[in-house]
């Protein structure tokens, strides 16, 4: 059944990736998918700016959403951004809650309610820092791959970290899927395959077509193959 609304909550930090945040929101926002969609940006403060100095207004903040965590479970989709090894070295360091609002989001119990953790690029070290990836099979940017694996360990298990365009990682253990996408632009291929799931393939299709994407949808060479785990 296609939902009546979707609902995208997009997280940012100090120096993110703007393309890891606004590809999947082009997608998820998209005037080819039906019903009523919605994306709300969250940070620590008032607004955001990118490595590529674009600065983001946010929807909430950080506290605002830890002070009523019951918010979290109106949205069906989490979204985390990555950016540079420094920058996320920085964030983990002094997280401001980032941290806090992916583990509540990934814990959140099963209502009926279908959602999605969907990390781009090196936004999946947030995941592994709170231990979602452990015993699972995740992807991150090429030249990250063996610190995820790291940081995975470090959480208590470790993860079989691979090298695709994205993996859909199963479920958190209260039912919440995980998707990790690989570097920036593989952020859309991802998210195009979560609306494919989300509504159907032709609408994904569709979407792609709109943007006048590629959409490079698991075609058979030894970076993409076997996207699904």
């Amino acid at each position: 059944m296609v939902p009546s609304k979707v609902r995208v909550l997009g997280l940012m930090f100090l120096s993110f990736n703007v393309l890891d945040l606004t590809g999947p929101c082009e997608v998820f926002g998209s005037n080819f998918l039906p019903g009523e969609r919605s994306i709300d940006i969250a940070s620590a403060t008032e607004s955001c700016t990118s490595s590529e100095g674009v600065t983001v207004q946010c929807t909430f903040s950080f506290d605002e959403l830890l002070n009523d965590t019951s918010a979290l479970s109106d949205y069906d989709i989490l979204l985390v951004p990555g950016a540079r090894d420094d920058y996320i070295d920085a964030a983990l360091k002094d997280d401001k809650g980032l941290l806090q609002i992916i583990k509540t989001f990934a814990t959140l119990e099963n209502d009926g309610k279908e959602r999605w953790l969907f990390s781009v690029c090196t936004g999946a070290a947030f995941l592994a820092h709170v231990g979602v990836l452990s015993g699972k099979t995740a992807t991150t940017h090429w030249t990250y791959l063996d610190k995820l694996k790291e940081t995975c360990k470090g959480a208590g298990e470790e993860a079989d970290i691979v090298r695709k365009r994205f993996v859909d990682a199963g479920r958190s253990k209260t039912g919440v899927r995980v998707v990790t996408a690989v570097g920036v632009s593989c952020g859309m291929d991802a998210a195009l395959w979560i609306a494919s799931v989300v509504y159907d393939l032709e609408q994904a299709k569709g979407i792609a077509k709109g943007m006048d994407y590629a959409w490079a949808y698991a075609p058979n060479d030894d970076v993409t193959e076997g996207w699904t785990v």
